[in-house]
């Protein structure tokens, strides 16, 4: 059986991940794209060292901050893993939602071509953001103005495949490929949502996100992709600690909402629960 957790950040996930794998006698895996990087623990809320210690989690700590690591490989990791593990209840949690999605349906990824350093070097975001609105607005959407990265994938993938991403992703994408599965989702109030993300980060400075970030860019560069993650990021734009503090507060509250439109829009069989009680009575009363 493979039970799988969503929802946005700071609404519990974790928790109920590993209170359903002590019920069902399974194990944890993860689909966040950063609690695979060995060097980010505080920012990231992975669990603690004791916790990925037990023998219980897996597909965290898998990477250094400096090795690539994509939406592709962790498909063909976590399959493997599910593949050699068919025997366990696997408890399957995390923020990443096209990792999930990528993993559990008909996803295929051709090899691309590098996108070259200077491709639309001198446009500027608004003209790469209203070209790809042209060719797919869903796509562009979704991205928004000011993430250049993406707008500019977007488009070469356009360019190389003479067809948007959106088009590309439509063919099987809705198929899943495992017998079994259920989705577990956490949709709490909002207020309360946010309210839980300011204090979280409260706690990551209070338990040495600064020192850190400082110990990781003293060993590695700030422009890595690895440390585009929010609670990382923004230590590299210069600003003091409060207006850090209070941009990652911003920051992850935003993400919150992009997650909780993601996996609404991108899984139709969720069963959503507004606190982890009422979702541990769910699995109880079903297994």
């Amino acid at each position: 059986m493979i039970i799988c957790i969503v929802g946005p950040t700071c609404s519990g996930k974790s928790t109920l991940a590993d209170k359903v794998a002590n019920y069902l006698n399974g194990i944890v895996v993860n689909f966040d794209a950063f609690q695979i990087y060995k060097e980010m623990k505080i920012g990231t809320a992975k669990p603690t060292d004791e916790e990925l210690a037990s023998g219980n989690y897996f597909l965290y700590n898998i990477k250094h901050l400096d090795e690539n690591y994509d939406v592709a490989q962790y498909q063909k990791d976590c399959r493997e893993f599910i593949k050699n593990n068919s025997d366990k209840n696997i408890v399957l949690v995390g923020g990443t939602g096209l990792y999930l999605k990528a993993t559990l349906f008909d996803y295929h990824f051709e090899k691309e071509d590098p996108m070259p350093s200077d491709f639309r070097v001198n446009d500027s975001n608004e003209t790469l953001y209203n070209e790809l609105l042209n060719i797919d607005s869903d796509d562009a959407n979704k991205i928004g103005v000011n993430n250049r990265k993406r707008l500019l994938r977007a488009l070469f993938v356009y360019q190389t495949h003479n067809a948007s991403k959106t088009a590309l992703n439509k063919n099987g994408k809705n198929r899943l490929l495992y017998e079994n599965v259920e989705f577990i989702g956490l949709d709490i109030n909002r207020e309360q949502l946010y309210e839980k993300i300011n204090l979280r980060v409260d706690k990551m400075f209070e338990d040495g996100l600064e020192d850190e970030i400082k110990d990781i860019f003293s060993k590695y560069d700030k422009n890595l992709r690895s440390l585009q993650a929010i609670g990382y990021k923004e230590f590299a734009m210069g600003l003091n600690i409060v207006e850090t503090k209070e941009l990652i507060k911003k920051n992850t509250r935003n993400y919150a909402k992009r997650q909780m439109t993601f996996f609404k829009h991108q899984f139709n069989n969720v069963e959503w629960f507004s606190n982890i009680e009422e979702a541990c009575d769910y699995v109880r009363n079903k297994y």
